[in-house]
């Protein structure tokens, strides 16, 4: 690791952090922070790639290993910003007692069971945060500290031991299964590290670039030319059509993304026509559902779009990881013959952490969520279905995203709906049901503790040199911590002596039920209600994603050219995905049509043109955001979206 590449690299950090927020809560234009891949940090490293070019040609540029470790430390980093984990954080461990009335009675039903380290649980610190403090007034940091303190412990050890997860599973998903991560394969043709075209500098001189910029810059850079005079036509070029199919059925999307078209070029055929296809199918039987009067209630916060295909999707998901398990057997009784045994035929010397440093960690760092969960106020059986059920999820999503691309995607499910609905009421006491609120600070939108990002890390360290791997561990991590920092001291100094945070326009902040105040209304209910069953009609329809998936598996085994995969139905219930299901359908026909008329060569070809797209489109977003800076300053335009 060269000291410029750790400087630039903690620049970085602090800045792909920060900006999003700035953007968002300040000057209220794009939000950056979406993404299991954000343009938070593919801008400026777009910046960084173009900077090099001009430094390389002196002889003077960033190598590609320091490029790939700058880039690991802005994508780790941006983990924690803007309305993502900090977000949801900040808004959760605040609203229970800024929020709380004498109508809603909030003091007795959610204060007298939260645990107060946990929470700032001091009205007049709340006030000042969601409000702003007077002039003058002193930071409290008595009621700050405490729970920043104990939540930063706990996200340190959740982050560890992703990392120890990914780096366990490297070798089988990369070598074993030879999966595409088509994130990093899009990466890695920017920085020319193993690309087609060589350097960035190369690559912009392609015509195909060329082309796939030109095109899709000019039609984006129109929405900000349009802001500077009513007299110019204003035009929205980020399409969202609701495609209507009949009544009682939900509606499909229009919306294509420049970013999901991106990624997904490098995502295997036969697993883009499976989503596709089978979002088709669950859009159908929810439709059938519906004319046929099935009532399951509302979906829970973060889920799918109907309960019915959001509990079918995690059934779908348990098969779908316990199968990897069973395929990674003999790979996984290497890592544990390595971490007990000190076994010298399996070899680790590719990974980040030596096996038995990553399984020591994980174990530790295990043990100490599960008891930080368990003073939360989890007892035992809501500690571990919550728990067993989060492992999956998120597990499940990484495998998802390093095969599928999907920088935009959700997990079917939460832990805490899944733990609700199987427990119901009777097994969930109110300790339960407000450490169950407690735990949205980190398991919310299934981006926030971003172990589908940090599944690329050791992949992206495959390209660096062998000798400098070993440090990517300490400089993610320590960029974990700085993104952190720099994010949460933002958005608490901004609300207390800037705008407040209520008027930052955040779900997190402003009362709406997408964030703090949702959850804990949720939670008030079913506490005072004290009538949620177990919920037989969603376990029926687990079951059902069950069985289908297992047949899905003996039929791919079977039939290999059917093109049926069962990823396909393990993601058909997320919310996010009908966003994105467009941009799935044309990069599959132009895919079906490229293989059909050229075959890999000219695919290959084409790899030019799709990382124009990307690079138009996060250019004109970048204008955007420069122009809503400059001149609209808290009233600015909303580009970016998924």
């Amino acid at each position: 690791m060269t000291k410029r590449a750790l400087l630039i690299g903690i620049f970085t950090s602090v800045f792909v952090a920060i900006w999003p927020a700035y953007s968002s809560y300040i000057i209220r234009s794009s939000r950056m922070d979406y993404g299991h891949l954000s343009g938070a940090i593919l801008i400026p490293f777009l910046l960084l790639l173009l900077v090099n070019s001009s430094l390389a040609r002196k002889g003077r540029g960033l190598t590609a290993s320091e490029l790939i470790l700058i880039a690991l430390m802005g994508m780790v980093s941006a983990l924690t910003q803007g309305e993502w984990l900090v977000g949801y954080f900040l808004g959760v461990i605040t609203a229970p007692s800024y929020f709380a009335s004498a109508e809603n009675n909030w003091g007795e039903i959610l204060l007298t069971r939260i645990p107060p380290w946990s929470i700032v649980s001091d009205r007049s610190v709340t006030e000042g945060f969601y409000e702003g403090l007077p002039t003058g007034t002193a930071f409290p940091w008595a009621a700050w500290l405490t729970p920043l303190l104990w939540w930063g412990a706990f996200f340190l050890c959740f982050f560890v031991a992703s990392l120890c997860v990914v780096t366990v599973f490297r070798k089988q998903w990369m070598e074993n299964e030879r999966l595409p991560f088509p994130i990093a394969a899009g990466l890695l043709e920017l920085t020319g590290e193993q690309g087609e075209q060589g350097t960035l500098r190369d690559l912009i001189r392609n015509r195909l670039f060329k082309i796939g910029f030109g095109v899709v810059f000019a039609i984006f850079i129109w929405d900000p030319i349009s802001w500077s005079s009513e007299l110019i036509p204003a035009f929205e070029p980020q399409v969202d059509r609701q495609i209507f199919l009949a009544r009682g059925f939900p509606f499909l999307r229009f919306s294509p993304n420049a970013m999901t078209i991106a990624f997904a070029y490098f995502t295997e055929t036969d697993v883009l026509f499976s989503i596709w296809v089978f979002h088709l199918i669950t859009v159908l039987e929810v439709g059938l559902l519906n004319r046929f009067g099935l009532e399951m209630g509302s979906p829970d916060p973060w889920t799918s779009f109907h309960p019915s295909v959001g509990w079918q999707s995690y059934g779908s998901l348990i098969v779908f990881v316990l199968y990897g398990l069973w395929v990674a057997r003999t790979h996984l009784t290497d890592v544990v013959r390595k971490a007990f045994k000190d076994a010298d035929d399996v070899d680790d010397s590719d990974e980040l952490l030596s096996y038995r440093t990553a399984v020591y960690l994980f174990i530790l760092c295990s043990i100490f969520s599960g008891l930080f969960l368990w003073r939360l106020g989890l007892s035992a059986k809501p500690l571990i279905a919550f728990w067993a059920t989060t492992v999956i999820l998120y597990l499940g999503l990484a495998r998802i995203i390093v095969e599928t691309g999907m920088v935009f995607l959700r997990t079917p499910l939460t832990g805490q709906a899944f733990t609700w609905h199987l427990l119901g009421i009777s097994g969930i006491s109110g300790m339960n049901a407000t450490a169950l609120g407690l735990a949205y600070t980190f398991m919310a939108d299934a981006k926030t503790m971003g172990i589908t990002t940090l599944a690329h890390v050791p992949r992206l360290a495959l390209a660096m040199d062998k000798h400098k791997r070993r440090a990517v561990t300490s400089a993610v991590s320590f960029a974990f911590v700085l993104g952190l920092i720099s994010v949460c001291t933002f958005t608490i100094y901004e609300g207390n002596y800037g705008v407040g945070s209520y008027n930052f326009g955040s779900v997190s902040f402003n009362g709406s039920g997408d964030g703090g105040v949702g959850v804990w209304r949720l939670t008030a209910s079913r506490i005072l209600a004290n009538d949620l069953k177990v919920g037989w009609s969603r376990l029926l329809f687990l079951g059902i994603g069950v069985l289908t998936t297992v047949g899905l598996y003996g039929i791919r085994y079977r039939f290999p050219n059917l093109g049926l995969h069962p990823i396909g139905l393990a993601i058909s219930g997320s919310d996010v995905l009908r966003s994105g299901i467009s941009s799935i359908f044309i990069v599959w026909v132009a895919k079906v049509l490229i293989f059909r008329f050229g075959g890999l060569n000219l695919y290959r070809k084409g790899k030019p043109m799709v990382m124009g797209i990307l690079v138009g489109y996060l250019a004109a977003v970048t204008v955007g955001i420069i122009v809503d800076t400059i001149w609209f300053p808290g009233l600015g335009h909303k580009m970016h979206g998924w």
